[in-house]
């Protein structure tokens, strides 16, 4: 009998010890350690973590004290994260990281932590960029603020590796030369190469950085016409779309380092900088090496382009000319000149055969 009670006794204490340790699981995520605040607690006391009385509170080390000022939690990174992970910011092992709230995402964009603005901030604070309470701000560390030029720009600095919404700016951001602003509304910048007809610059359209490059052995002997065979465009906003497409087509579907051609033309009479004057393109395979290409924005398999388009691939080919990229004894072709495509489409063909130095074979 008194066996029996012995038993009972012991299921019974396990059972509340359970209970108790399901119920301290809140604390035992912070990291931290449920106790009497009687006793004395290395780093902060945490109400409303732990079970039993109110003086029963979550105590968390010292070293977790910079994730608990940014408003995170530590944990094993293991584990998923509402929002992101930082680094240095927890005690313990490497893989125990600082994990904040998927909302405070404003304020890691604008270069700032998230923590409750009663914390010292060696910059600024910043209102409505974090989740949580009122009092819970975007510190921005006075360090970051020379990243200020770009911030002015109402952009955001990034690797140019990365795709940018608007036109990426030079000489805004501070790190490597890779790290731009990213400003999300595009803005028209002509290169300035030739004076009769306008260039967009890479930049101004938000041209992805190429994953390697090839110089081309210039003047060229050889000018290649295409069509994209795709949509067509007559107006800036609608051409940069274009452009940010086929560039991502071209580099993340064909894996090819760079969008394909040497400079694309829209219907709004403006010539766009792709691999440009200097680098070996991805255009015209075998020819690559030795001739530089225009594509028109658009399918010309029944109709030509305007006026506009096809004069400003005219006068980018003159400008080439004065510019010694391109041979004055230079050979025009189309794309199904040198292959089994039916490349710039039968309109526009029929267009350019009609042009000075057109050949009707191949190189």
């Amino acid at each position: 009998m008194t066996s029996m009670r012995k038993m009972l006794c012991l299921i019974l204490l396990l059972t509340i010890t359970g209970c108790c340790l399901a119920s301290d699981q809140p604390c035992i995520d912070l990291g931290g350690q449920c106790q009497d605040d009687s006793n004395p607690c290395s780093g902060s006391y945490h109400s409303g973590k732990c079970s039993g009385s109110a003086s029963r509170r979550c105590c968390t080390q010292a070293s977790d004290q910079p994730c608990i000022d940014l408003g995170g939690q530590c944990q094993d990174d293991s584990n998923p994260c509402s929002g992101s992970y930082h680094s240095g910011k927890c005690s313990g092992s490497a893989s125990r990281r600082c994990c904040t709230q998927a909302g405070d995402q404003p304020c890691i964009d604008f270069g700032g932590n998230c923590q409750y603005d009663s914390n010292p901030c060696s910059g600024s604070y910043y209102s409505g960029k974090c989740s949580g309470s009122a009092n819970r701000r975007c510190c921005k560390p006075a360090a970051v603020d020379v990243d200020q030029p770009c911030i002015d720009l109402e952009g955001r600095c990034q690797d140019d590796s990365n795709k940018c919404s608007g036109s990426y700016y030079s000489g805004k951001c501070t790190g490597s030369a890779n790290r731009r602003c990213c400003k999300k509304t595009a803005v028209e910048h002509d290169t300035g190469d030739c004076s009769d007809v306008k260039i967009i610059s890479r930049d101004s359209w938000g041209a992805r950085r190429p994953g390697s490059t090839s110089t081309i052995h210039t003047p060229v002997p050889d000018f290649f016409i295409h069509h994209t065979d795709g949509g067509y465009c007559t107006s800036f906003s609608a051409c940069i779309s274009q452009m940010k497409g086929i560039q991502n087509y071209h580099m993340d579907s064909r894996k090819w380092a760079d969008i394909g051609y040497s400079f694309l033309v829209g219907e709004d009479g403006k010539i766009y900088e792709g691999r440009g004057w200097d680098k070996v393109g991805a255009h015209t395979s075998g020819y690559n090496s030795r001739g530089l290409a225009a594509s028109f924005m658009g399918n010309f398999a029944t109709r030509a382009p305007n006026s506009a388009a096809l004069n400003a691939v005219k006068k980018l080919i003159q400008c080439g000319i004065s510019k010694g990229k391109v041979s004055q004894s230079y050979a025009l072709f189309g794309h199904r000149d040198v292959s089994t495509s039916t490349c710039p489409g039968t309109a526009l063909y029929n267009v350019i055969k009609t042009w000075a130095r057109f050949k009707a074979h191949s190189p």
